[in-house]
């Protein structure tokens, strides 16, 4: 071989030796690109076919995946294989991947999120990516007790009863609430809550607290003021009014009843105060020795109205209360007719007569 050709072939090899790494990470750039492509482009062409309705389950137009506080990937990707049936799930994984999202739990913001029928593998790595969750509708039940709300919370969102517990015996926070432990009940307003599913207790609580202070700001604590108690009392007495009837053409007149009362400090003699004093609110009938239960829920007892609501009342039982009407009647009776009316009266002997026809009646039908 000539000198030439040689140095020719050194020249040569050299440089395939000196290039070969640049091209080398030159091919893997490019695979690595196509491989991406390849995974936008099936996540594009899915489309609309993420997922697919597992065989013997009801189509339903949204499912919802729910992300707790510090899971990661594998337990949401757990979740979506018992709640949805990707059609490539391979592909979402990878998706998922390159995007970050299964690298760490931390890239999972928690929260409920809405998978509709049409949400495609991008829109959903977009929703758990940027925490756009879907917060939920919640309207609280007619709750006795703290317990009864704990329970109700704990049921729907993600909030720990133990947690609810430990705050709502926290009297320094219910201090800043303006209650007490065990009368945070007593600030539930029964209309709808929109409330996050990962929310903390103390979001949670605060929320609540915060609804009650827009439904009192204003005018209904300027109602209240004009017949002489706060939205605690008001509350309160709501909460008899509707224990006392199920007639709600009734509420207007039986709460101007308790109001003439507290005026005159006559003690309520409400029969739904002894069943809460007690705790049996099966009793059909009050008799004698109901009546000495000793407890401050018991208005046969003690003047004036108890310490919190016997049960949280309705809004628009809020709102009879504060339009109560004006009149001189100081008892009622149920109807001895059992419609679930009641007979009003402004004297005791008149009271007496309609008492008695409807003690009657209940003998008559048996009821102990």
């Amino acid at each position: 071989m000539s000198k030439h050709s040689v140095a020719h072939y050194q020249r040569l090899n050299g440089r395939r030796s000196f290039s070969s790494p640049h091209r080398s990470r030159g091919r893997g750039t490019r695979v690595f690109v196509i491989l991406i492509l390849i995974i936008v482009a099936a996540a594009a062409l899915a489309g609309g076919y993420l997922y697919t309705t597992p065989a013997g389950r009801p189509a339903t137009d949204t499912t919802y995946l729910l992300v707790a506080p510090g899971s990661n990937y594998a337990e949401l990707r757990e979740q979506m294989q018992k709640k949805l049936w990707l059609r490539f799930p391979r592909v979402f994984d990878r998706l998922a991947a390159v995007q970050g999202l299964s690298e760490t739990g931390d890239a999972l913001r928690p929260g409920r999120y809405a998978v509709l029928r049409s949400t495609t593998m991008q829109e959903l790595i977009t929703l758990l990516k940027e925490g756009k969750d879907s917060p939920l509708k919640l309207t609280p039940p007619s709750v006795r007790k703290d317990s009864e709300l704990v329970d109700f919370l704990a049921q729907h969102l993600w909030v720990k009863a133990d947690t609810l517990r430990t705050l709502l015996a926290d009297s320094a926070l219910m201090a800043q609430y303006g209650t007490k432990p065990g009368a945070f009940y007593s600030e539930v307003i029964r209309e709808p809550h929109t409330l996050r599913w990962a929310a903390s207790g103390r979001e949670v609580l605060d929320s609540l607290h915060a609804h009650y202070q827009l439904f009192w700001k204003g005018k209904r604590t300027e109602e209240a003021e004009r017949l002489g108690l706060n939205p605690l009392e008001v509350t309160t007495l709501a909460s008899i009014v509707e224990s006392e009837s199920g007639k709600r053409d009734e509420y207007r007149r039986i709460a101007g009843l308790y109001l003439n009362r507290l005026r005159k400090e006559m003690r309520l003699q409400s029969d739904p105060t002894v069943k809460y004093a007690l705790g049996n609110f099966d009793l059909k009938r009050i008799r004698g020795e109901h009546l000495m239960v000793n407890s401050p829920y018991n208005t046969y007892k003690v003047t004036g109205l108890p310490p919190t609501p016997i049960v949280q009342p309705r809004t628009s039982t809020i709102d009879s209360v504060l339009a109560a009407e004006s009149h001189d009647y100081l008892y009622m009776c149920a109807k001895e007719d059992f419609s679930g009316y009641h007979n009003f009266a402004s004297s005791f002997a008149v009271h007496m007569l309609n008492a008695k026809r409807y003690q009657q009646a209940l003998n008559d039908r048996g009821i102990q």
